[in-house]
């Protein structure tokens, strides 16, 4: 066959090209692990150092709660301010020289001996790291307030079941696996179908637009093999090289994944369990159809191109087409359903998160297969009408 022996020449070719292998095999399988590691330590690093910070709070008020004052006094890592203007807090606080600033209402010794609800009003900058110093505000609030209804529960000699109507026990009937896909299914298709699209380009643009400049397209329409046998070698080659990162990108997760110490062994033990061969195998199936799409997608642009430099001005806003479904996928109440199943890019990210919850539907499976391989299929078709087209190959 001779579209085997145009492929063979062109893996030949590509296997040469070092920022082809590196896009390929080196950022994936490498850099993967690395970014997991690093972004796992920085979370750790900066969730520490946020609950370790000084909090410094500034009291108005506190002569009518004086034992509230007290009590957060006497918490740690706190610093109590005093003489800063009202009109000035919301300056302060932006400018991180204070971090909270509790305003105790005058009717609050009133309100609390009359079995009734103090107001204090708080004022802090919600967009601290990981919300810290919000929760431990409320924390020492919580407890104070807790010991006040206890107070008020003994003197008045009733039960805290009489301001409690319901006993509610909560049981969650959803499986480990399905809690696992739902939180982490949304950004782990993500990661193989960007690689994919990635792994595609580059050998797309040179097996195209590369093979114009260096002008060894005429020498290969020359040969015996067809048109279609020529563009079929070239597909493909770029199939193969999309595939194998994405595949590759799922390796590198599964390697960084294993290797970071700062993953909880109870965790570790929940991806292993959900990860296992059958998932992975079943989201490659989907990753085939979807590297195909894009090698005969990128392969006809890059035909289409006049020189390697153009090809990539065309290929670029791409990046963002492919993005922006995938990231819609990971965005929370988007389910896989019969219209979700026919979009491209979109269904691969909702059928990966189904299939690693473990909760896929056999029909809407059907439909993102079929759709799929119907958009591939369309592809190649346009890429070949492109290959067939004179003027696009000798368009200058």
């Amino acid at each position: 066959m001779k579209f085997l022996t145009i492929a063979k020449k062109e893996v030949i070719d590509i296997s040469r090209d070092r920022r082809t292998i590196i896009m390929m095999v080196v950022v994936p399988l490498f850099l993967i692990p690395v970014l997991l590691g690093t972004v796992l330590k920085i979370t750790k690093s900066m969730a520490k150092k946020a609950s370790e910070k000084q909090l410094k709070v500034q009291i108005y008020g506190q002569e009518y709660a004086p034992d509230l004052y007290q009590a957060f006094a006497d918490m740690d890592k706190v610093i109590i301010l005093d003489q800063i203007p009202t009109d000035s807090i919301q300056s302060y606080i932006q400018q991180e020289f204070l971090d909270v600033a509790i305003h105790v209402d005058s009717d609050y010794k009133v309100n609390i001996a009359k079995n009734g609800q103090a107001k204090i009003r708080i004022q802090f900058k919600g967009t601290d790291s990981f919300g810290i110093t919000k929760d431990r505000i409320n924390g020492i609030l919580k407890k104070f307030e807790n010991q006040i209804v206890s107070e008020r529960m003994d003197r008045l000699n009733l039960k805290p079941e009489v301001v409690r109507a319901y006993n509610i026990n909560y049981e969650d009937v959803a499986s480990r696996q399905e809690k696992f896909g739902k939180i982490a299914g949304g950004w782990f298709p993500y990661v193989f179908i960007i690689f994919g699209f990635m792994g595609a380009m580059y050998p797309a643009m040179d097996l195209g637009a590369g093979e114009k400049e260096r002008g060894t397209l005429e020498t290969i329409l020359s040969s015996p093999a067809s048109r279609l046998d020529i563009v079929l070698g070239k597909f493909l080659v770029v199939l193969l090289a999309a595939f194998l990162t994405a595949f590759l990108a799922l390796g590198g997760i599964a390697v960084g994944i294993q290797r970071i110490p700062d993953i909880p062994p109870e965790v570790l033990i929940v991806i292993n369990e959900v990860l296992n061969p059958k998932t992975i195998g079943l989201i490659m199936t989907l990753v085939l159809p979807v590297a195909a799409f894009f090698s005969a997608l990128l392969l006809g642009l890059s035909i289409y191109a006049r020189s390697f430099k153009e090809a990539q001005s065309i290929v670029a806003p791409l990046n963002i087409v492919i993005i922006f479904p995938a990231v819609i996928g990971t965005l929370p109440g988007m389910e896989l359903n019969a219209i979700t199943s026919l979009i491209p890019v979109l269904n691969v990210s909702l059928a990966s998160k189904d299939i690693i919850a473990g909760v896929i539907n056999p029909l809407y499976m059907a439909e993102v297969y079929m759709s799929l391989f119907g958009f591939a299929g369309l592809a190649i078709f346009w890429c070949v009408k492109m290959f067939n087209w004179e003027k696009t190959i000798f368009r200058s």
